[in-house]
């Protein structure tokens, strides 16, 4: 079977579509459940770094996720889209992809100017960060910046859902079942 039909996405596209989207999902999910435990406690340490993990994951499978795009022909909608329509579509992904790339990027500048370093995943090891380029100043301005694209991009990914959403059940087009 090929990896890809003219009526869909390429099975790798859809595989890290929907990874993704769950890492976002669990991202957010993670960071708003901090809240639930007392501060300095071990759960909610534990959400603030699946937070981060889940991150750095996002971060990791973008690169993979725009070479298999730029690389794989895009399916058409049918009927096909008009240009406003169609320009609105690029917008919205062109910032769906700059949120996956900042937002990762922005946490991880919050992590290392603040101090912290990067914690490896199921040890007690921390990539250290040089003490002369902790900057608390910076490392503030920055995790303000992340939250406020954080809740912005509730907004940009709402609006993707819901334009998927319209495709499927208003326009009754193909757009969202080239994802499936």
């Amino acid at each position: 079977m090929p990896a890809h039909s003219n009526n869909k996405y390429s099975a790798t596209l859809r595989a890290l579509h929907w990874t993704m989207f769950a890492l976002v999902a669990l991202a957010y999910a993670t960071i708003n459940l901090r809240s639930v435990f007392e501060r300095n406690s071990a759960p909610r340490l534990l959400m603030v770094e699946s937070h981060f993990l889940l991150g750095m994951l996002v971060l990791l499978l973008v690169v993979p996720r725009l070479l298999a795009r730029w690389r794989s022909p895009q399916p058409p909608i049918a009927p096909p889209l008009s240009a406003p329509l169609r320009i609105g579509s690029h917008i919205g992904h062109a910032l769906l992809y700059g949120f996956l790339i900042a937002q990762p990027l922005l946490g991880m500048a919050c992590r290392l100017l603040g101090g912290r370093g990067i914690a490896l995943p199921f040890t007690d090891a921390v990539i250290p960060w040089p003490i002369e380029w902790v900057n608390k100043e910076w490392s503030g301005i920055l995790e303000e910046a992340h939250e406020w694209l954080g809740t912005a991009f509730y907004w940009v990914i709402g609006l993707h859902i819901a334009a998927a959403l319209w495709h499927a059940f208003v326009r009754r087009d193909n757009a969202l079942r080239r994802m499936w």
